[in-house]
């Protein structure tokens, strides 16, 4: 069978170019030229078999097939029954095939090329590290703006400070002698040891180990540090 749907078929025409004939031989006729559609080259004259397919004895086939090649409308020949006509009508259907099939052809090549042009555009993504999330960046270079720094030498007990180790539990007078003492120890400290990150998270540590030193031996804070010296020989 035929590849294509279907051919033009003008109604005017063939009631015009069928106007003088039987029914018998229209059916023949309208039969015949369907099958060259279909088989798109010339029937076989197997005359029996074609006589079945178009509803009619073999005599009375036979006869519409002479007036039919006396009007022109088919051809008998050594390659088979043809017709001008259809001819006709499967040289356009073939053009437009072809078109249709080059059209097909060039939007599957763009189609591929694009595909392609994706393809290589996700495995460049894929390749590359992926960015890190926004609150993540923000964090890491939050953090690494603290590089802490050392205790100034001028330093003094800010008021904050001071109302934080009062509600404590610490009297005003133990902060102000702490917070001298936190000043010495913090800026003698050597190297390393002496940066911070966060000054008065040290300082509320350093108020809590009082309260903690004072609580425990159940009087006033003891000294900060003990100095312990070594006796000469001549007094052990």
């Amino acid at each position: 069978m035929g590849h294509g749907p279907y051919v033009q078929f003008y109604t005017s025409d063939f009631l015009a170019g069928t106007g003088g004939m039987t029914a018998s031989t229209k059916g023949v006729y309208i039969t015949i030229i369907c099958m060259i559609y279909e088989a798109e080259a010339p029937l076989p004259q197997s005359w029996d078999s074609l006589a079945r397919q178009c509803g009619c004895t073999l005599p009375a086939f036979k006869k519409a097939i002479q007036e039919l090649q006396r009007d022109g409308k088919i051809e008998v020949t050594d390659a088979g029954i043809w017709s001008p006509k259809c001819e006709k009508h499967l040289t356009l259907r073939r053009e437009r095939q072809s078109s249709a099939r080059a059209a097909a052809e060039s939007r599957w090549q763009k189609t591929k090329q694009n595909q392609r042009q994706d393809d290589a555009n996700a495995l460049r993504t894929q390749c590359q590290p992926e960015p890190e999330p926004e609150p993540y960046k923000k964090e890491e270079a939050k953090a690494s703006s603290k590089k802490g720094s050392r205790l100034p030498r001028d330093w003094s007990l800010p008021q904050e400070w001071s109302d934080w180790a009062l509600a404590q539990g610490m009297d005003e007078l133990s902060s102000r002698r702490e917070a001298d003492r936190f000043r010495d120890y913090w800026v003698s400290a050597p190297g390393q040891r002496g940066v911070k990150l966060d000054w008065q998270a040290v300082w509320r540590n350093w108020v809590r180990k009082w309260i903690d030193e004072r609580d425990r031996r159940g009087h006033g804070a003891p000294p900060r540090f003990k100095i312990r010296a070594r006796l000469p020989e001549e007094y052990q």
